[in-house]
């Protein structure tokens, strides 16, 4: 019996060994490895814009001199939406600065462009007037949805004490950040 016992240890020894061995490798050749890729984007906000017509005006409307304005002419900037962490949108204004009065954009410098006025820029309730390029006074905003309008307004100011007669073109590029 002493045998008996014996061998039937040795064979549930070797029986439990090859069911470890044998689990073992059947677990290496399973392994793998799970590959990961993803990004965190900040979050963006995005605007359109429509061409502004600030009108035809004579050279006489301006005979009071340097610092005469036109009337104001609406301009929308609209939303087109603004992820959901964003908490304030601030635009800055790049263009060129009138050499006489760089609080204005100047209109463009070609053949047969007006001379002695330049485009002022502000919200539309007048609170902030644009400074040209500036990277610290920018307009602030509450973020809009889809379809909101950021309201600003343009005009013609005159910075010279006579207006010369032509076209007063000029471009004008919203720079968008947030947090």
């Amino acid at each position: 019996m002493t045998h008996k016992h014996v061998f039937s240890a040795v064979r549930s020894a070797t029986l439990a060994s090859l069911l470890v061995l044998g689990s073992g490798a059947v677990l290496a050749q399973n392994n793998g490895a799970i590959h990961v890729a993803g990004a965190i984007a900040a979050g963006s906000c995005s605007i359109s814009t429509s061409p502004v017509n600030l009108g035809e005006h004579y050279s006489g409307d301006f005979s009071s001199g340097a610092g005469t304005p036109t009337n104001w002419v609406r301009v929308p900037i609209t939303s087109q939406g603004c992820s959901a962490d964003i908490v304030t949108v601030h635009m800055g204004f790049d263009g060129a600065a009138d050499t006489d009065n760089k609080g204005l954009f100047a209109v463009a410098s070609t053949p047969g462009s007006a001379r002695g006025l330049g485009i002022q820029l502000q919200t539309e309730d007048g609170s902030v007037t644009v400074v040209p390029n500036s990277t610290t006074e920018l307009v602030n905003w509450t973020p809009l949805a889809t379809g909101g309008i950021y309201a600003m307004r343009a005009r013609y100011v005159s910075t010279l004490p006579s207006v010369t007669p032509g076209d007063a073109n000029s471009t004008v590029t919203v720079m968008l950040s947030y947090n």
